[in-house]
């Protein structure tokens, strides 16, 4: 299991916040950020971006953070590890930050913050979810 994994999934069910970066709400790229921190990491932060966050440099920011990515699109789930982090596009540019998963019974799970679901959930990593995602960056702790 990933150290980075284990941080995050304490915030399982905290609530959703656009630009959120606290225990009481997080917004998707702000999950891994405070997991990183609270493994001791501390890595720049990325704030200043409205609600289409390709547009204002999202994969920029995370490279500079995280370094080059490992995998881009398109993506397998053999290019996946747990502790990865995983930009999703919900129709063509990049949008959504993740964290990768091990699944209880086999195969990948997604941890992130969810707007959608006002909180921050964890659930399988699906076949259509793997081929919307763009990037992939690994920084072990």
């Amino acid at each position: 299991m990933s150290a980075l994994v284990d941080s995050a999934r304490k915030y399982l069910d905290v609530k959703f916040r656009h630009r959120g970066r606290s225990p009481r709400a997080l917004d998707c790229a702000g999950l891994p950020w405070l997991a990183y921190k609270d493994l001791g990491v501390d890595l720049p932060d990325f704030r200043l971006y409205g609600p289409e966050p390709h547009n204002d440099g999202l994969i920029t920011h995370i490279t500079a953070a995280l370094g080059d990515p490992v995998a881009v699109a398109p993506v397998r789930e053999s290019d996946l590890q747990a502790g990865d982090i995983a930009v999703i596009r919900f129709e063509v540019e990049p949008h959504h930050v993740t964290i990768i998963t091990d699944y209880p019974l086999g195969g990948f799970a997604v941890l992130h913050a969810d707007g959608h679901y006002g909180k921050v959930i964890e659930h399988r990593l699906s076949p259509d979810m793997v081929d919307r995602i763009t990037h992939v960056f690994r920084r072990p702790v």
